[in-house]
């Protein structure tokens, strides 16, 4: 029987061979084992791993992968229950798994859509849609360190991104204005402020359901 540590070292040696710049944030098991309960998930799969072990995952400084909370960065059961608070009809259904630093949120489909359940969907800042990736949470994982996420984001992405998002936290996001979904906007002569997670989302699931 495969063991949660097990698990992990899969995780952490699919980590070591990525060409990416990923960040391991370090977690308390007492805590990962609390919110894993609080849930209801299975803390033998690559997310209860990931729960037990971490306090979040970074890629590039651009993907934030959600792990337990802690004093510097928010856990799976605080973003969620931080939405359930909002009655936020965009977010009905779904488990939020991760983040992007522009405001694109992973999530699992508990039973939000009919299709697509227990799979990976992207809420996209630039059409204000879900969108289903067709992964299960641990073949997104593996996307993450080994996909061409490049490709994914290649219209979201201006030319110093790296530089730009160096020094952005974990909680925090980038407002872009004009908007990623508005015609006006052009990645070349965008302004970019860094705000909280939160401030973002509100924004953008305003116009999400005015919109649709």
């Amino acid at each position: 029987m495969i063991k949660e540590q097990d698990l992990w070292n899969e995780v952490v040696s699919m980590i070591k061979k990525s060409n990416r710049k990923i960040q391991i944030y370090e977690g308390k098991e007492n805590v990962g084992h609390l919110e894993i309960e609080a849930l209801g998930l299975n803390r033998k799969s690559t997310l209860g791993v990931i729960i037990l072990y971490t306090s979040g995952i970074c890629v590039d400084n651009w993907i934030r992968i959600i792990g337990q909370n802690c004093l510097e960065r928010k856990g799976i059961v605080m973003y969620n229950e931080l939405d359930k608070r909002k009655e936020n009809t965009v977010l009905e259904g779904m488990l939020i798994i991760g983040q992007d630093i522009v405001g694109g949120i992973f999530a699992i489909n508990r039973e939000k859509f009919v299709e697509g359940i227990h799979k990976i969907w992207y809420f996209a800042p630039d059409t204000l849609e879900w969108e289903c990736l067709d992964m299960s949470y641990a073949e997104f994982i593996a996307w993450l360190m080994q996909g061409n996420t490049d490709e994914f984001y290649s219209s979201m992405r201006w030319d110093n991104w790296r530089e730009d998002c160096r020094s952005i936290n974990f909680n925090e996001v980038l407002l872009i204005y004009p908007f990623l979904w508005s015609k006006e906007c052009d990645l070349k002569k965008i302004s970019k402020k860094a705000v909280p997670y939160e401030e973002l989302m509100g924004i953008n699931f305003e116009y999400a359901l005015k919109f649709n």
